[in-house]
């Protein structure tokens, strides 16, 4: 079966440098506004600007990431005064996570970097062409989806 994607096509599809380089310039417009997050640890800042109070595990599913990375990156998130965790008020096996002032302010710097980014990097692609883009994407993570529960 042939796919109509050149081999070297499939390798930048494989190890994913326009992640890479997405997350790099995004790492350093974050530097310039003198915020000192990780593209890890933005990705659960912002589950918890949405949805501050969640479970280590809820933040672990929506972040996709396992467990333990998660409990390195809220150590991370802790250390630097990001977050803090608190007891559940009803299951004492489980914390729950929460932003401190800290971690609230710097919810603008984020969201400005990364809409900076985002904004710089798509110059010249039409809303059209991102909505196919997020289409595509959507229809390739479905389909791992689907083999991964098979």
């Amino acid at each position: 079966m042939t796919t109509g994607i050149s081999n070297e096509d499939i390798l930048h599809l494989l190890t994913g440098r326009t992640p890479q380089n997405i997350n790099r310039l995004l790492g350093q417009r974050l530097r310039m506004a003198n915020v000192s997050l990780t593209k890890e640890q933005w990705s659960v800042m912002a589950v918890l600007w949405k949805h501050d109070g969640c479970t280590q595990q809820q933040l672990a599913d929506t972040t996709s990431r396992d467990r333990p990375s998660t409990t390195r990156l809220l150590d991370n998130l802790q250390k630097e005064g990001y977050i803090e965790r608190r007891p559940h008020e009803t299951d004492r096996r489980t914390n729950l996570i929460f932003l401190t002032e800290k971690g609230r302010g710097i919810e603008g710097q984020v969201i400005e970097a990364l809409n900076e980014t985002i904004n710089s990097i798509t110059g010249g692609v039409s809303p059209e062409e991102i909505d196919a883009l997020r289409n595509i994407f959507k229809k390739i993570n479905d389909n791992i989806q689907e083999l991964e529960n098979q």
